[in-house]
């Protein structure tokens, strides 16, 4: 299985985008980077984290760091934008996240020629990063308005910090390291996480690590002791132990149990 990594996919830029057909299969695979596939005409299944999801024209597809993911279509207009979090406005991304946790949205009817013209404007505008980094923001911000309203009057002051969570768990930041990020001293910023996530800073971060450790188990060929170097962990004995808490099952049981069901 493999990791998409930014310097092959979205380069100095940090945007990618493409108007193309697909005909095929692309087996489970991740990225270090964000992507949307908007389907424009086609049929097949997305399998996001092991859930399948049948295509049909007007779904778009939204996938973070965290998300494993196959596709298998038939002569599908699809556009597809890949990018960093750099590049875009992070309140529309975080309120997409919270809104959309499962990465999948149906855009309505009467918005779908207004979605698809941006789609295609950025696939033919990627040699003017500023005009890039417009057109991107006007699509996650239409599709951030989508969904339950969300219940803030105002941004989070954590939404950059959340993001630079999801895009680093794998190196183990300190909460000193994500302070700084925040412009916060670490005691403030260990109060107003706890406040706006209703979990401390470390259980956020073992939650993040967990889960990925979690889903390479399920959908990778690694062995255990890469999976725990992977996901962040220094300790091979410690994860071992703190992952059978968690799952109340083995790493190593947790996968022959998958091999098995495979």
């Amino acid at each position: 299985m493999e990791r998409f990594k930014k310097e092959q996919y979205i380069g100095s830029n940090g945007i990618s985008a493409f108007d193309k057909i697909f005909d095929g299969f692309c087996k489970t695979h991740w990225h270090e980077f964000y992507e949307m596939e908007y389907i424009i005409d086609g049929s097949g299944e997305y399998i996001v984290d092991g859930i399948s999801h049948t295509v049909s024209p007007g779904m778009l597809f939204f996938m973070t760091p965290l998300n494993f993911h196959s596709v298998a279509m038939s002569d599908s207009h699809i556009f597809n934008v890949m990018f960093s979090e750099k590049v875009c406005d992070n309140t529309f991304l975080s309120d997409l996240m919270e809104k959309h946790p499962n990465g999948v949205i149906i855009i309505p009817q009467q918005d779908r020629s207004f979605t698809e013209a941006v789609f295609k404007e950025l696939s033919n505008a990627d040699r003017d990063s500023s005009y890039c980094e417009y057109l991107l923001n006007v699509i996650l911000g239409k599709l951030s308005s989508y969904g339950n309203k969300s219940c803030r009057t105002s941004p989070s002051p954590l939404s950059n910090t959340l993001l630079f969570l999801l895009n680093h768990f794998r190196e183990n930041p300190s909460l000193a390291e994500a302070a700084e990020h925040s412009g916060y001293t670490p005691t403030y910023f260990s109060e107003i996480f706890k406040r706006e996530t209703g979990e401390t800073y470390k259980n956020q971060l073992d939650r993040l690590r967990f889960e990925y450790a979690q889903k390479l188990i399920k959908y990778s060929d690694m062995s255990v002791f890469q999976i725990c170097r992977e996901s962040g962990f220094d300790d091979y004995a410690n994860f071992i132990r703190r992952f059978k808490k968690r799952y109340g099952i083995s790493p190593r049981e947790m996968k022959l149990q998958n091999n098995n069901k495979s």
